[in-house]
């Protein structure tokens, strides 16, 4: 199973590094400026951001209904006791065991969403 290899979820820092059983690894960041969104980047040596395999800007402006939208999107109405989309967003990708499983798995959530 893949694994939550680093995470830090401070007023200045949103993000967290997730190694996949494939051995890749991805960085997830959480931004509140400009917008509030959230980015996904394959990772090179573990280190390098490579590309960006998923990006999401969130449409409310306030920071609590842009994170209930963010959470919504990834884990659906059964929010569970989930707060934050960091943790959102470790809960959907976990169970991944690739880059592309990850990435299909996020264009999935946002496309359920967009049809609702």
């Amino acid at each position: 199973m893949s694994k939550v290899i680093a995470y830090k979820n401070t007023e200045r820092h949103c993000f967290c590094q997730i190694k996949f059983d494939s051995r890749e690894r991805i960085l997830v960041s959480v931004a509140s400026t400009p917008v509030y969104s959230i980015k996904v980047f394959k990772l090179i040596a573990g280190i390098f951001p490579l590309k960006t395999i998923w990006e999401y800007k969130a449409t409310a402006a306030a920071e609590k209904d842009a994170h209930k939208e963010m959470i919504t999107l990834l884990l659906g109405r059964t929010r569970g006791k989930t707060d934050h989309p960091l943790d959102a967003i470790i809960t959907k990708l976990v169970p991944c065991g690739s880059c592309d499983e990850a990435a299909l798995l996020l264009r999935q959530a946002e496309q359920e969403t967009a049809s609702r």
